[in-house]
């Protein structure tokens, strides 16, 4: 009986390693926000398979703390970044998933920002949108019914929410993170210069051939973050992420500028806020006002990892699982990059696809082509502009001279 025993648990140990149990993964994450879902994932991953999620996640210099643990070789097993230029960034780390049978399940156009010719080296992790939020009750109490897609528009209405005491936006300015997003959106119908590819605007950029200067649209640019500004109150650089999402929970302003990813944070101040977004104004042609989606926020899984095999039996899991199928539509409440997922029950979810439905125009987040590094930079200076350091000319200088230091360095 003792041998029959001790049999059955040499079988089951070996069966458990066959199976990779009792794994411990190093994942090392950013958007902190998502905390308590990473965690919810984790737990019932360990209650599936026996493995271990590790998981570090950071905001603040995540970059920085990926490259020095990357450089060290202290590296994770899996790691977040951007797509498009984080591509290039990282393509000395990454393991190639191409061929991987559960690849075959992601929305095509999802894979759009991490295919480099024709090989798929990063995993799409959410489909997110980003534009101006606003307070369908505050808009309706204003008398709002027509809403604004031009900037002259978007002051009309911020005249008309002032004039009833309401202030019509909460700023985000101390995020330097907020400004790129807010400007990149204006300058979005960019792409009809260059045929309707990105690829090449960014590319003019990088030779230096094309300047932030010599750009006419950047006009619209200052413009709208100057309206922000303007109808932001009285100190629109103290304003940041947590203050915009609980100035709009409580009535206090109608409109800010974020992302879908925003919604939790604003329904745990208000759980029944009705909310929507307006499409951005990108000038005075209200046919060019859209919204940005896509899908930016990348999981990488590393080839050197000491646990390769099974970082990638994690995402073929959280792929194919009934569990990882439904996890983002259900904890995140974002929209899944996996075919045929749930739809999301979120409202700001629900209205991404509405606006789709009647053929909005959306954009891509062009703006991660820029070369990897470039995007704080380029926040600072447009935040020097809106503390009123700078005027417009020197604003454009910056950035012309951040950019050209950034694409040098990386060529």
């Amino acid at each position: 009986m003792k041998k029959t025993a001790l049999m059955i648990a040499f079988l089951v140990v070996c069966g458990a390693l066959l199976m990779g149990q009792g794994v411990t993964l190093k994942l090392l994450f950013y958007s902190p926000e998502l905390t308590d879902q990473y965690n919810d994932m984790a737990k019932q991953y360990k209650a599936e398979t026996g493995n271990t999620l590790d998981m570090t996640v950071l905001q603040s210099d995540y970059p920085t703390v990926l490259r020095a643990r990357l450089n060290s070789g202290d590296i994770p097993d899996v790691f977040m970044s951007s797509a498009y230029a984080d591509n290039d960034t990282y393509k000395d780390y990454v393991y190639d998933l191409t061929d991987q049978d559960f690849m075959k399940k992601i929305e095509p156009t999802a894979l759009t920002g991490v295919t480099v010719n024709g090989r798929v080296i990063g995993y799409p992790f959410l489909v997110q949108s980003h534009s101006f939020i606003y307070n369908k009750k505050i808009f309706a109490d204003a008398g709002i019914t027509t809403l604004p897609r031009t900037i002259r528009e978007y002051e009309a209405v911020a005249q008309k929410l002032q004039a009833k005491g309401i202030q019509p936006f909460a700023t985000g300015y101390k995020e330097w993170w907020v400004l790129p997003q807010t400007a990149w959106q204006v300058l979005a119908p960019i792409k009809d210069s260059f045929g309707g590819d990105y690829a090449k605007f960014v590319d003019k950029l990088n030779s230096g051939e094309l300047k932030f200067s010599n750009i006419k649209e950047m006009a619209n640019v200052f413009d709208v973050l100057d309206l922000i500004k303007k109808y932001g109150g009285s100190k629109p650089l103290e304003s940041d992420f947590n203050d915009q999402c609980s100035a709009l929970a409580t009535g206090k302003v109608a409109m800010i500028h974020q992302g879908n990813w925003a919604e939790d944070t604003i329904r745990k101040t208000t759980p029944g806020i009705d909310i929507g977004f307006l499409l951005g104004p990108t000038g005075n042609d209200p046919t060019k006002a859209g919204l940005m989606f896509d899908s930016n926020q990348t999981i990488r899984v590393a080839k050197d990892g000491k646990n390769l095999k099974a970082a990638v039996a994690w995402l073929r899991w959280l792929t194919t699982s009934d569990y990882g199928k439904k996890w983002i539509p259900d904890k995140i409440k974002q929209l899944s990059p996996i075919i045929g997922a749930k739809a999301s029950t979120a409202e700001l979810a629900q209205a991404t696809v509405a606006l789709l439905g009647k053929k909005a125009p959306s954009y891509s987040w062009y703006y991660q082509r820029f070369p990897s590094g470039l995007e704080q930079g380029l926040g600072l200076i447009l935040q020097g502009y809106c503390a009123g350091q700078t005027d417009r000319q020197q604003t454009l200088d910056a950035l012309d001279a951040e950019y050209a230091k950034i694409a040098n360095a990386s060529k």
